[in-house]
C-alpha cells in the first residue's frame, strides 16, 4: 500500500516514526531504504526530533556502567518512573579500570572516553563509532609547576563546514593558569593544538555545554576569591574563546553555571538555602535577550539543597526535566510551577547524565552530505 502513496507523503509520515522503527522500516523496500539512507532525510528527521523534542534518550553513567532510557516513555509514567527501569547498553570501549566518562553529544553522536584515554564517537542508534587517534599532551613550560591538572571536554557540530569538533582542554592549576587546549576535527580525523587559554576553570569536572556552534563553561581570570566568575564561549568555528555577556542579577552572592534548553544557553544562579532562578538567553550573544525562564523555591525540592541544572523539554514542552546534585531528577511543571520529583528503577546511587538524541547521522556525515549535492547538481543538469 505505501508503494502507491506519494514519496511527499511518506516522507512525512516516516519523519515521525521512532528512530529504532526507522531502521526497521529501511527492510520494507529498496524505495524505503534509498528514502530513510538519504542525507536530506536524516538532515530532515534530526531537525524534526530538535523541534519536537522527540527521540530522546538519557545516557547514565555510574562508574563504568552505562544505561538508558526513553525519555518519552519517562514523561508518559504517571507513577513518576516507579514503573519503568533503566536498561544496560554495552559500549564499543574497552575499560581499563572501573570507570568511563561522557563526554558530550551532539546531534545523536555520543563521546565516551576510559582511564587510557581512549576516545571514541558513538552513534548508538546507528550501533557505529570511530576512534580517535591518540594525541600527546604537551609538555609543561616551568618545570616546577605542580603536577595537579584537570581536564575536560567538549562536542559540537560546525554548520557551514559540517564538521564535528572535540575540545580537550588540559589545565594546570597554578599562577598563572596554563592550559593545553587541543582541537580534534573529525572532517581531517586529526587533532590540532591551539592557543593559550587567558581564563581558569570553576568546575573541573564540567563539560562543555554546546549552545550556537560554541562551548561553554563558567570561567575566571584568577583563582582568587574575588575574581568575578565570567561565561566563557569556544567557538568551534573560529577557534577562539569570548566572553559572553550575562543577565542583570542583584545578588551577586549567587553560583552561577550554565545548561542548554531547547538550544538555547541557560544559566543557572543558585542563592544559597533560597533556590535557583533559571535564565534563558532567547537571541544568542544578546544581553537584553536574557529572560528568567523559572525559579524553583528551596522549599519545593525538600530533599536536598544542591545545585540543579535544567536538562531537557519532555515532548510536548510542558515539562521541564531538572537534575540535582548527583543523584537526583525531577519534573518542572512550567505552567503549574510544579515540582515531581522521579524515582527509577535501579537507579544508581550517584550518576552523570546525558540527554542524547536518536538520530540516523552517520560518522561519515560530511562525505555523505557531499555526495548527495554532487548527485542532485548532476541531477539538475540533467532536467
Amino acid at each position: 500500500m505505501g508503494e502507491h502513496l506519494p514519496f511527499e507523503l511518506i516522507t512525512e509520515i516516516l519523519l515521525r516514526v521512532p528512530t529504532k522503527d526507522l531502521l526497521r522500516c529501511r527492510c520494507v523496500s529498496k524505495r524505503w531504504r534509498f528514502l530513510i539512507d538519504n542525507p536530506c532525510f536524516v538532515h530532515q528527521q534530526l531537525a524534526h526530533s530538535i523541534q519536537s523534542f522527540s527521540n530522546q534518550t538519557l545516557f547514565i553513567r555510574h562508574k563504568s556502567v552505562l544505561r538508558i532510557i526513553d525519555l518519552n516513555s519517562l514523561a508518559q509514567d504517571d507513577s513518576a518512573g516507579a514503573s519503568v527501569s533503566l536498561t544496560e547498553i554495552n559500549y564499543p570501549l574497552m575499560c581499563y579500570s572501573d570507570e568511563i566518562k561522557l563526554l558530550g553529544s551532539c546531534n545523536g553522536l555520543i563521546c565516551l572516553s576510559n582511564a587510557a584515554d581512549d576516545i571514541i564517537i558513538w552513534n548508538p542508534s546507528l550501533r557505529k563509532h570511530r576512534f580517535l587517534p591518540n594525541f600527546s599532551v604537551k609538555a609543561r613550560k616551568r618545570s616546577q609547576m605542580p603536577l595537579l591538572s584537570v581536564c575536560v571536554y567538549g562536542f559540537g557540530f560546525v554548520h557551514n563546514s559540517e564538521d564535528y569538533k572535540l575540545l580537550r582542554l588540559l589545565q594546570y592549576i597554578s599562577q598563572p593558569a596554563e592550559s593545553d587546549v587541543c582541537v580534534y576535527s573529525m572532517a581531517s580525523n586529526s587533532w590540532r593544538r591551539i592557543h593559550n587559554l587567558p581564563y581558569s576553570l570553576i568546575y573541573p569536572r564540567k563539560m562543555g555545554v554546546f549552545v550556537n556552534m560554541a562551548l561553554h563553561w563558567i570561567m575566571t581570570p584568577e583563582l582568587t576569591l574575588d575574581s568575578p566568575n565570567y561565561i566563557v564561549g569556544f567557538n568551534l568555528e573560529s577557534e577562539d574563546f569570548s566572553v559572553i555577556p550575562q543577565p542583570e542579577i542583584l545578588d551577586q552572592s549567587c553560583e552561577i553555571d550554565v545548561a542548554v534548553l531547547d538550544c538555547c544557553l541557560c544559566m543557572v544562579a543558585s542563592y544559597k538555602d533560597t533556590g535557583v532562578d533559571v535564565w534563558i538567553m532567547n537571541n544568542y550573544g544578546k544581553k537584553d535577550s536574557w529572560s528568567k525562564l523559572f525559579s524553583i523555591l528551596q522549599s519545593d525540592v525538600p530533599w536536598s539543597n544542591g545545585f540543579m541544572w535544567p536538562l531537557a523539554y519532555c515532548q510536548g514542552g510542558g515539562r521541564i526535566l531538572v537534575r540535582q546534585d548527583k543523584n537526583i531528577l525531577f519534573w518542572y511543571d512550567v505552567k503549574r510551577k510544579l515540582v515531581q520529583k522521579i524515582e527509577i528503577q535501579r537507579m544508581p546511587s550517584s550518576f552523570d547524565i546525558e540527554v542524547c538524541l536518536n538520530s540516523l547521522v552517520p560518522l561519515d556525515f560530511m562525505e555523505n552530505s557531499k555526495k548527495q549535492r554532487a548527485a542532485d547538481k548532476d541531477s539538475l543538469n540533467q532536467r
